[in-house]
């Protein structure tokens, strides 16, 4: 006579001791298992610091691509006077709160010394550290020789950027062709809804002359928001 077949208990895990995820707080019937975390929370856990490595890349990527000065990479907002803090207050309402299809260009514009290079470069790293957003600084002349040496392909980097902050305009007389490539770029911009910064020691007035009548009447159609720094030098 053959023996009876051993019955199978289904229940087993039953028996085993209730192991609770660290992360979730779910019981689970496992054998014991030191700092258990379920497998659930461990892909969460993956997911959050693929999601970190990420951003930290993006982040590099975008201060190392923006052309932000050394002296300025790691600057933060420290307000030193009226003028800097209307400036710092501005920038967030008009980058961070709408669009930057709806932004308005801004000028900075007056004395020398008196923070707006430092004011512009520590808020574009904010930018891009806190939003993630493309932000890219250069001077006229910088830019201009960009395309002088045919480097075309940086030069449209520059032309196409989310937001373009260009400084020392106004600071040397322009022959024709630089004239034209900056009106040029600077219209394109205008026509493209991308937001400009624009930085130079010569006076509101001194500015529309020097970027003629047909660019200072865009600008002012587009609603470009100007703000004068004076007093004594920081430096």
């Amino acid at each position: 006579m053959k023996n009876p077949a051993k019955k199978i208990n289904f229940d087993f895990w039953k028996e085993l001791p209730e192991v609770i995820c660290e992360v979730c707080k779910e019981v689970y019937r496992m054998h014991r298992v030191e700092n258990f975390i379920c497998e659930c929370c461990l892909e969460k856990r993956n997911i959050t610091k693929q999601q970190k490595m990420l951003k930290a890349y993006q982040i590099n990527h975008l201060l190392e691509y923006s052309n932000i000065p050394k002296r300025y990479r790691t600057s933060h907002f420290q307000i030193k006077s009226a003028i800097q803090k209307n400036v710092a207050d501005y920038y967030i309402e008009n980058f961070t709160k709408n669009s930057l299809d709806e932004a308005t260009d801004i000028l900075l514009f007056g004395a020398i010394g008196t923070g707006k290079t430092y004011l512009s470069c520590a808020f574009a790293r904010e930018l891009i550290e806190k939003k993630r957003i493309e932000v890219k600084y250069i001077t006229e002349y910088m830019l201009l020789d960009l395309y002088f040496k045919k480097d075309y392909h940086q030069f449209e980097q520059y032309k196409n950027s989310a937001i373009l902050i260009v400084d020392e305009i106004g600071k040397r007389k322009l022959i024709d062709w630089q004239m034209i490539q900056l009106e040029e770029l600077l219209s394109h911009r205008f026509n493209e809804m991308l937001p400009t910064i624009y930085i130079s020691n010569l006076t509101d007035k001194e500015f529309k002359l020097f970027v003629g009548e047909r660019l200072a009447d865009r600008l002012n159609e587009s609603k470009i928001k100007r703000f004068a720094f004076s007093g004594e030098s920081f430096r």
